[in-house]
């Protein structure tokens, strides 16, 4: 977390008095205000009018040769704008080119490669891939000394908006989990996103250079410079978990959301005895909505205590600072996918997170897009300590009463009731169809109707049973047989569930299913 920049609002301040001196200097002195500096990078272009630019670090810099530069400098920038992919030394000044950050050019060489950096080039290759209908050109990339990874993005995609990112467990390999996963592949035409996937096990830290130099690599091959500037939704099992918990701490400004199986918020860096993070970079970490699912078998609670501490660890000291953090257990579960899978819960906050925290007018191809927030107020919460009660206490986060440092913040009404029904144990209806959604279930067409249907055999004194879609009821009924239709379903996630209701008032729910309705391809870009 050391590595990240931030302020308080008096070092912002600061910055911007700054920032107005040195606009007048250069106002008053030229270009040249600035000194000289080196960047190492690869040559790239522009989309549209295929200016020069330098990729540094997965900084675009747009280039301009200076007045003292000699010919060969304007020679070189023209093959920049041909299509040349090389890594070159650049000397110059910075500046504004073309009203963005530029560098004002002395002098261009080609970078020095010693043979054995030459035999650990990362390498991209390209291939057109179909499934279910649709088109794909996937890219692997590779690098010796790193990872693998796999950026797949849908054929006619203008503009690569965001990425889900999946990246693997440890001696995993999720690079085809796209292909046989529908709820994974549908939220790419849901949100206009590309999917990144991964093989092989180095250090998170690492993983996430070699991440961000993918993207920067893939960029140019595949002609989609934004893949630079795009923020993430993140998931993953295990260690991919664990890479989901890392863009959070390592780029929260990018990180949309994050949906974590069977690992922890590794939040170590935030926490002493290293040093606090600025108000900023804290600010940015807490406003990322996200869940870690647990397995009870897995991660029991400390025995002398009774205390979870990795959980603890994070949710006592954040979720009262707003933290919009959510966590829960499945009893019946160790270190694995659970038959209904985590991702009923976790694919729904994404999608609604990226609804509401992408900004209307982002357009992540003239630079990184500045995420909106969202007021911790406005959400529900969840009290974790009611698992067990029977039914999974959930309130508007107004109302909530109980311990934060033992609470679940969750987006709006529908996630709540998503996750009260998942989180609570030992549910007595069940359910029978649909069934559980695994990664290979089909999506249907917009505007199914799909029958659900309960055993309600331990519940056997139930008076009412009510159908929900999220938080949205869909019906109720006082009498057998156990079903209901939910009617005319919108592209998306609809995850059902059944509350019952008994003559002396007591309340059970069922465990949640989830269906996804595709979206048509016709209009999976604007």
């Amino acid at each position: 977390m050391n590595n990240l920049d931030g302020g308080d609002g008096s070092m912002k301040r600061s910055s911007i008095v700054a920032a107005a001196l040195v606009a007048l200097a250069g106002a008053a002195v030229g270009w040249y205000a600035g000194e000289s500096e080196t960047f190492t990078g690869a040559a790239a272009a522009s989309g549209t009018n295929k200016r020069p630019q330098l990729l540094v670090d997965g900084k675009r810099y747009e280039l301009k040769a200076s007045d003292k530069a000699d010919a060969s400098v304007a020679e070189m920038l023209a093959r920049f704008s041909k299509g040349d992919t090389g890594t070159y030394v650049v000397k110059g000044t910075r500046g504004t080119v073309n009203g963005v950050d530029g560098i004002i050019v002395d002098s261009i060489t080609p970078a020095a490669v010693s043979p054995a950096a030459a035999q650990t080039t990362p390498t991209v290759t390209s291939s057109a891939v179909t499934v279910s209908n649709r088109k794909y050109t996937v890219y692997d990339y590779a690098d010796p000394a790193t990872k693998e990874f796999r950026v797949v993005i849908p054929e006619d995609l203008k503009t690569v908006r965001g990425l889900l990112v999946e990246c693997n467990y440890a001696g995993g390999d999720s690079r085809k989990d796209w292909t046989f996963c529908t709820y994974y592949r549908e939220f790419m035409h849901l949100h206009d996103f590309a999917l990144v996937a991964s093989a092989g096990d180095i250090p998170h830290v690492k993983a996430f250079q070699a991440f961000r130099n993918c993207l920067q690599k893939v960029s140019v091959d595949s002609k989609h410079p934004e893949l630079v500037n795009a923020p993430y939704a993140a998931v993953g099992f295990s260690a991919g978990g664990g890479f989901a918990s890392t863009l959070m701490t390592k780029d929260p400004d990018r990180t949309i959301a994050a949906g974590i199986i069977e690992a922890r918020y590794n939040f170590t860096a935030l926490l002493p005895p290293n040093p606090p993070p600025s108000t900023a970079v804290l600010d940015a970490v807490l406003a990322i909505p996200s869940v870690v699912i647990s397995g009870g078998k897995h991660n029991p609670p400390d025995a002398q205590t009774g205390v979870f501490k990795m959980v603890d660890d994070v949710f006592a000291p954040f979720r009262p600072k707003g933290a919009e953090y959510a966590w829960m257990v499945l009893p019946g579960y160790g270190h694995e996918y659970a038959e209904n899978r985590q991702d009923l819960l976790i694919m729904p906050l994404m999608d609604l997170a990226v609804r509401t925290r992408y900004p209307k007018d982002g357009d992540v191809t003239k630079g990184p897009i500045k995420l909106l927030s969202i007021d911790p107020a406005s959400g529900w919460v969840a009290d974790n300590t009611t698992w067990k009660s029977g039914l999974t206490k959930i309130v508007p986060a107004k109302q909530f009463k109980g311990d934060l440092g033992h609470s679940s913040w969750l987006q709006n009404e529908d996630i709540a009731f998503i996750y009260r029904a998942y989180a609570t144990h030992d549910n007595p209806l069940t359910i029978t169809s649909p069934g559980p959604c695994g990664p290979g279930t089909p999506a249907v067409d917009p505007g199914s109707n799909v029958p659900i249907a309960v055993d309600a055999s331990k519940f056997p004194k139930w008076k009412k049973l009510e159908f929900y879609d999220g938080a949205k009821k869909l019906g109720t009924i006082t009498a057998a047989p156990a079903q209901f239709t939910a009617t005319k379903l919108t592209p998306g996630y609809h995850v059902f569930s059944v509350l019952g209701s008994d003559a002396e008032g007591t309340v059970r729910t069922s465990d949640p299913v989830m269906v996804i309705v595709r979206k048509p391809a016709a209009t999976s870009q604007p």
